[in-house]
């Protein structure tokens, strides 16, 4: 089975049930859906598609609801405007100018925290303009790019302090229809510091969302702060966009590999995400530099890599996704990728997966995984075993949510037993229904005592699954002897 996941995103390219059929059965194992456009409506149909066909074709597809967040933005136009190298422009707080020197940006607040030599990128850095003085509510600016821009487009400000909650009053009431619609991860967008998780933390609590957290890293703040933001984190999302304009482009590979690695280290998944098949928009076939960006994501250690405007709005989704399963799978052939990491181990459910990890080594076992919340799998996967980690839970949506876990297999729903032994008897029973495994295999299995709490993982268990049934039968057999008639 493939390892690192692939994130799909849906859109007008992507979001009619034969697409998305073909997306479930081609591998597709997290559907995306950008909140900065389109209407809960829409939403909630492609959400019903999805999981109906996925239940159709006895797969597990996770959803995951992307946030618009606080992106910045040019109010409207009357019409596009060309800016040459050297032109004056000024920047209003407005929402709205026919002015062709004034280009109107509804901030206020932000404008007030530009100073003379700030740089104001647009539309993904296509224009630059520099700060050349300032007052409350304008900035002169001088053009050091040419370009078009038009209504709405993008801005960027490297190194300027934007003072604004993290969520946006459209954010919020897309949370509420999302744990209406019980997505399974929750992407912020525009992370700078760790409050702005513990802020979004505290409104997904209060509006009963029960969804993983994804920090969207797209910001130069976002880098500066990634120690202190992993911990309240489920995941993080190297978002290479906006980030290659926050920061110096010759950069984001370094920082990207330094993402990955300290979100390895803390048992957090990461996301490569923008542009990666981008010429598949318009064409059948990626470029080579495209193949080699996904196969080097997949060679650092990354859990999942997104497919954007490929799927969502390009001529060719099927065909994207299929270029990024065979590319993947060759970069995991076994005699390239750095298989059984050696990682270090902080708390109780670390150090049992580590020696997991070991066993599945030692003994060519096949890993499961019985989790209530879904933490033992991850953490499990963070050693990066070749064989793949069968997961059971008591909660399918426990199961959604690992579909962006690293060489995790959701396999089945286990009902919740008080007797481990019968647990861990319906798991193995389970697993060989399935074909998952077979009785020739050894397994090695991690376990907890609680249902529905984490941290309690406290067992493992290896198993010869000829020799436990034979014992199991024996068991049973005499059992059935010592039953009063």
């Amino acid at each position: 089975m493939r390892k690192t996941k692939i994130i799909v995103t849906i859109g007008p390219s992507s979001n009619d049930e034969e697409t998305l059929s073909r997306l479930i059965s081609d591998g597709m194992d997290c559907a995306r859906l950008n909140f900065s456009h389109g209407t809960h409506d829409e939403h909630a149909t492609v959400i019903e598609r999805i999981r109906r066909l996925a239940k159709e074709q006895n797969k597990t597809v996770g959803i995951l609801q992307d946030l618009g967040g606080i992106k910045l933005r040019l109010g409207r136009l009357a019409e596009a405007r060309q800016l040459n190298l050297g032109d004056e422009v000024v920047i209003t707080a407005d929402d709205e100018s026919s002015t062709p020197d004034i280009l109107p940006f509804p901030q206020p607040g932000v404008i007030r925290n530009l100073q003379v030599g700030s740089f104001v990128f647009i539309a993904d850095g296509t224009v630059q303009l520099e700060v050349t003085e300032i007052t409350p509510d304008r900035a002169f600016c001088r053009v050091l790019s040419s370009g078009v821009v038009s209504s709405f487009k993008g801005v960027n400000l490297p190194g300027v302090p934007i003072d604004q909650p993290v969520f946006t009053d459209k954010d919020k009431r897309d949370l509420i229809f999302g744990v209406e619609q019980q997505v399974d991860w929750v992407a912020v967008s525009f992370v700078r510091t760790a409050n702005d998780i513990l802020y979004a933390r505290r409104y997904l609590n209060a509006a009963g969302s029960k969804a993983l957290v994804m920090a969207k890293l797209e910001r130069g703040e976002g880098i500066e702060n990634l120690d202190s933001i992993l911990p309240e984190v489920d995941s993080v999302m190297v978002a290479r966009g906006d980030l290659g304009v926050e920061i110096p482009m010759e950069r984001v590979p370094r920082v990207q590999r330094l993402i990955v690695d300290k979100a390895n280290a803390a048992g957090k998944g990461v996301v490569i995400a923008t542009q990666m098949l981008r010429s598949m928009v318009i064409s059948p076939t990626p470029t080579r530099a495209e193949v080699s960006d996904v196969s080097n994501a997949v060679l650092e250690g990354t859990d999942s890599i997104l497919l954007s405007d490929e799927t969502a709005m390009g001529q060719y989704p099927v065909e994207a996704l299929r270029v990024a399963v065979s590319t993947i799978n060759e970069a995991e052939s076994e005699d390239l990728y750095p298989y059984f990491k050696d990682m270090g181990t902080h708390d109780r459910t670390q150090a049992i997966t580590s020696a997991a990890a070991g066993l599945v080594k030692t003994l060519d076992s096949k890993p499961i995984v019985l989790t209530s919340t879904g933490r033992a799998a991850l953490e499990l996967a963070r050693f990066r075993p070749i064989n793949d980690i069968l997961a059971f839970s008591h909660d399918p949506a426990v199961l959604r949510k690992l579909c962006l876990g690293w060489g995790i297999q959701p396999t089945g729903v286990i009902p919740v037993q008080p007797d481990v032994a019968e647990l861990v008897y319906q798991v193995i029973q389970s697993a060989l229904d399935l074909g998952a495994v077979s009785e020739n295999d050894v397994v090695t299995i991690v376990h907890g005592f609680l249902t529905g709490v984490s941290g309690t993982t406290n067992a493992v268990q290896v198993l010869s699954i000829r020799e436990y049934l034979e014992n199991v039968g024996r068991r049973r057999a005499e059992q059935m002897v010592e039953m009063p008639l």
